[in-house]
């Protein structure tokens, strides 16, 4: 977030002694709209400009929300594991609960036709919820993939341990 240097809030209206009263605060140099309306938990008068032109707050302060949009894990990866903790768990609800998340977002990753990507925390959560039902190796691929052992079989010349593979 940019350092904001009015003596003003940065939402509602603009104060009549700022330095730039009547224009837009982003530095674009035209006029926004007037509140007609006074609200002073918003910071708005009626008959005072606005701090912004509509849509220009975000040149000064950028979102944060929606950021995963460009960098998120692509939607097509996650559904057939949200489809899979459907078909477990029998309904989204259940599933909601165990991601911490609201039914509706969920069912928007799963159903959503316009939805491109998720945001990675959701689809990490996604992700250990499935691998959490995975069984354990069985001692047969364990024994299989293990590296063999090696045996002590006593201490050599120079006093070090003599080895010797074992099995």
């Amino acid at each position: 977030m940019s350092a904001w240097t009015f003596g003003h809030a940065p939402a509602g209206t603009c104060s009549p002694g700022c330095m730039a009263y009547a224009l837009c605060h982003c530095g674009c140099g035209e006029a926004p709209k007037r509140s007609t309306v006074t609200f002073q938990r918003g910071h708005r008068y009626a008959g005072e400009p606005y701090v912004f032109r509509s849509g220009h707050h975000a040149r000064v302060f950028p979102r944060q929300a929606g950021v995963w949009s460009r960098r998120g894990v692509e939607v097509e990866r996650v559904r057939p594991l949200l489809a899979w903790l459907h078909e477990r768990y029998g309904d989204w609800r259940t599933v909601a609960m165990l991601l911490d998340m609201p039914v509706s977002t969920l069912k928007g990753h799963a159903n959503n036709s316009k939805r491109k990507r998720v945001p990675p925390d959701t689809a990490a959560r996604i992700q250990r919820l499935v691998l959490s039902h995975r069984r354990g190796r069985s001692w047969i691929d364990q024994w299989e993939v293990d590296e063999p052992s090696v045996l002590v079989t006593g201490t050599g010349e120079n006093g070090r341990p003599r080895q010797a593979m074992a099995g």
